[in-house]
């Protein structure tokens, strides 16, 4: 009898409660119809239960369909579930109308869904003024041709750094034939793009994608303008760029059309008629940027030239270092998603083109091997493998590279290959590792991520190219200057870290770290020091700054090979407040 009563008493808790607990705003009322098979549907109703009771409301499929399997119903948290199965014949629903009656007087809106075999889907919300669906038409081809291409071409002419883009590669000589194939080279790149977004493999921030395209028009334009030939052979050949490009534009906006109510093979075809429609986009761009050329040639029997070109150099390049400006400024104010690694990536990539470059290895197998690294290393880093020691090789790959750029230390290149072969896969774990843990869609943002490096890595060597070893030109110091520093500090951030949670916490315990490996390192470059000044008193003696890299073993390798012991100098207390914590 009591455990009757016990019984009795938890289920009418149960059921008390049962109201509260299936709020209709968490679990709102769904309707869900997919066909499994031609002309089979299988439908999915849910109902939320509001105070005890169950809304009177019930689909209504068209006259053609008859139901095909018995009503199978159930009672979760997510209210009230039946699922059944109907025929329809002709198998078609379109132009069919799918209600919900029951709605009309309630304050209930509906999520419905409507998934046809050929990839067609639909997503409404039915609402009491409204309970019904009316299953449109299928697009026809002509209607979906000429929607897909005006809206590529659309897309793409509001793009003002397109256009000068492409105006100031016209006005430094690129001949008609060489435009022509960057046309096709940005279609391919903007259809392989879009292809990746809609698999979610790709995503880039149009915030990215702009700063990387106003760079590239920045620098040739301040060429237009008067400012030298230091950057001749920026744009050259033009179509590896406009290819690069046409994949950031592809991968910032991955959608070519909406795909509701297209098929499979409606939605390839879309994305194949929107890519040509950006290729007629930038043919557009191209014809005007060859007329501006041509204007500019014959007017007042080419007296213009010089001077609107100069002009039109000053113009582009102030707009587009503006833009450059603004966007690092609106970068450094969003904190840039709190996620430090794809920065750190894309120094490193700045550095080491230009450091390829200087020791003859800036061919196109950099291109590959640079690409081979870092898909190993985003690999690794989805597959939520740790990266031992990530900060070590991040930020030293970083300071020495930088560090030799600034000071002009020239690295052999066996030293500069294998250190690269280190730093790019360990760059691109850390990054991958980081937007795994961080951020949603991680794979898509991940691939983004290494699209962006992989066109600043080839932006450094297509800038670097009239370097040579012996002359490090004035922005290529202050880059690894900049790099070096930034590394430095970033490492400096992290000892503070250490330092308050780790050494701090041991020395209010009466214990002392000891960094035995770096004061070795540190002794061990200060004799190296010595030695090296001293032989380089000797006219025909070669030497090399081998104490250098022991200065920064030392600097790199503070927390580890580190040893606790007792603190002779502490006298034991009672810990209050801040070391209280500590300890604690």
């Amino acid at each position: 009898m009591r455990r009757w009563r016990l019984t009795a008493v938890l289920f009418g808790m149960v059921w008390l409660l049962a109201p509260s607990a299936s709020a209709d705003i968490a679990f709102p009322a769904r309707l869900d119809v997919v066909e499994r098979e031609a002309g089979v549907f299988e439908i999915t109703f849910t109902l939320p239960i509001v105070e005890g009771r169950k809304l009177r409301a019930e689909p209504r499929m068209p006259p053609t369909c008859v139901e095909s399997s018995p009503r199978e119903t159930g009672l979760s948290s997510g209210g009230y579930t039946s699922t059944w199965s109907v025929r329809c014949d002709p198998a078609s629903l379109a132009g069919e109308a799918i209600l919900v009656d029951g709605l009309l007087g309630t304050q209930t809106d509906l999520a419905f869904t409507l998934t046809m075999l050929d990839g067609r889907s639909y997503s409404r919300i039915l609402r009491p003024s409204r309970p019904g669906f009316l299953v449109p038409e299928e697009p026809s081809i002509v209607w979906l041709t000429a929607e897909a291409v005006l809206s590529g071409v659309r897309r793409n002419l509001r793009h003002l750094s397109l256009w000068f883009m492409l105006v100031v590669a016209a006005l430094l000589g690129q001949r008609p034939r060489e435009l022509l194939v960057t046309t096709g080279a940005f279609a391919a790149g903007h259809f392989l793009a879009q292809w990746l977004g809609g698999q979610g493999w790709l995503e880039v921030s149009p915030v990215v994608r702009d700063l990387l395209v106003w760079t590239t028009v920045a620098v040739p334009a301040v060429r237009l303008a008067g400012g030298g030939d230091g950057w001749k052979d920026w744009l050259q050949p033009l179509w590896p760029t406009m290819m690069l490009l046409g994949l950031l534009f592809g991968g910032a906006q991955p959608e070519a059309l909406p795909t509701e109510g297209l098929s499979n093979t409606e939605q390839l075809l879309a994305l194949v008629v929107f890519s040509i429609g950006v290729g007629v986009a930038v043919l557009l761009m191209v014809v005007a940027a060859l007329e501006l050329r041509t204007v500019l040639q014959i007017a007042r029997g080419g007296a213009w030239r010089d001077k609107g070109t100069i002009a039109l150099g000053y113009v582009v390049g102030t707009l587009a270092v503006a833009m450059v400006v603004a966007l690092l400024v609106g970068i450094s104010v969003d904190g840039g998603g709190g996620v430090r690694s794809p920065l750190e990536f894309v120094l490193l990539a700045a550095v080491l083109g230009t450091t390829l470059v200087l020791v003859g290895r800036g061919g196109p197998p950099a291109y590959l091997g640079f690409l081979a690294l870092a898909a190993t290393g985003v690999t690794l880093g989805l597959a939520r493998f740790s990266l031992p020691a990530a900060s070590l090789l991040t930020l030293g790959s970083l300071l020495v590279f930088g560090g030799a750029l600034a000071l002009r230390r020239q690295l052999g290149a066996r030293m500069a290959l294998a250190l690269a072969a280190v730093a790019v896969p360990a760059h691109a774990w850390s990054t991958a590792a980081a937007i795994a843990e961080n951020l949603s869609r991680s794979m898509a943002v991940t691939i983004g991520a290494v699209l962006v490096v992989v066109c600043v890595f080839y932006a450094a060597l297509a800038a670097s190219r009239g370097l040579d070893a012996e002359g490090h030109s004035l922005p290529v110091r202050f880059l690894g200057a900049f790099v070096a520093v930034l590394a430095m500090a970033w490492r400096l951030a992290e000892y503070r870290s250490w330092f308050e949670r780790e050494v701090t916490t041991e020395a209010a315990l009466g214990l002392a770290r000891l960094p035995l490996l770096s004061v070795g390192f540190l002794i061990a470059a200060l004799v190296l020091w010595l030695k090296w000044k001293r032989m380089r008193r000797e006219p025909e003696t070669k030497t090399r700054p081998v104490h250098s890299f022991a200065f920064l073993a030392a600097f790199l390798l503070l927390p580890y090979g580190t040893l606790a012991v007792p603190n002779p100098f502490f006298a034991a207390y009672a810990p209050r407040g801040e070391g209280a914590r500590l300890i604690m």
